[in-house]
């Protein structure tokens, strides 16, 4: 497949929040500066401690960010998809990469160098103070996955994972809301903390009381008035 023309790098960029205040005029030119990059399914674009001099915005497929323990655990902090950018952390602080990040499925990617992206910002202040916003965005997400995490316990923490990844990527079918996101029980542990083994059980038990079912890898749900009641804790 043909690497997107500079029109399309730039449509592209136009359609992601974060740049929606620029001006077509730099948009052009940062649009002119970036280059396509494609990841196939499982794919890791950087990992955990690696250089970061490049910030990526989505144009195409889902990615997550990650960390690993010694033991080999993951954890999943976000799932990525179009419109949005990623891995300014590194770029700004000239640091190295605080996760890894890996393509759920085919992917691709619009990547932009540090100096030309902070020539960018100097120039359209307003995207600045929206990259502020992706900044405080991140950090109040993974707070709240901390509290989740130590606070809650799992079904409660499962159900409104399911609810918040509904809303985001939920398709309404005959059968019911279905999550567009296909993930094995293992990552849906990774992004609640806990085990497939305990995935695997609490879904058994909510299919077995009909308020949802797993349909070649995608979740359905079923009964969402049912399920927001758990996620509420009720």
């Amino acid at each position: 497949m043909a690497a997107l023309s500079r029109e399309a790098r730039c449509k592209a960029l136009a359609q992601g929040s974060l740049f929606a205040s620029a001006r077509s005029e730099r948009l052009e030119e940062l649009g002119a500066a970036a280059h396509s990059q494609k990841l196939a399914k499982g794919e890791e674009l950087f990992h955990k401690g690696d250089e970061g001099s490049q910030i990526y915005a989505v144009v195409s497929g889902r990615l997550k960010a990650l960390t690993t323990s010694r033991e080999g655990d993951d954890v999943v902090f976000s799932i990525l998809g179009p419109g949005e950018v990623f891995g300014e952390i590194a770029l700004l602080r000239g640091t190295r990469r605080t996760a890894t990040v890996t393509a759920l499925e085919a992917c691709e990617l619009l990547v932009i160098h540090r100096r030309e992206f902070l020539d960018f910002l100097r120039r359209e202040p307003d995207v600045a103070i929206g990259m502020l916003g992706v900044l405080a965005g991140r950090i109040e997400r993974l707070s709240e996955w901390v509290e989740d995490t130590l606070f809650l316990n799992l079904p409660l923490r499962l159900a409104k994972k399911l609810m918040i990844l509904g809303e985001r990527y939920g398709e309404e079918t005959p059968a019911g809301l279905r999550i567009d996101l296909k993930l094995s029980q293992e990552e849906w542990g990774d992004l609640v903390g806990t085990t497939r083994e305990s995935i695997n059980k609490q879904l058994r038990a909510w299919t077995d009381e009909g308020i949802l079912s797993v349909d070649r890898g995608y979740i359905v749900i079923h009964r969402r008035d049912g399920l927001e009641r758990l996620a509420r804790g009720d």
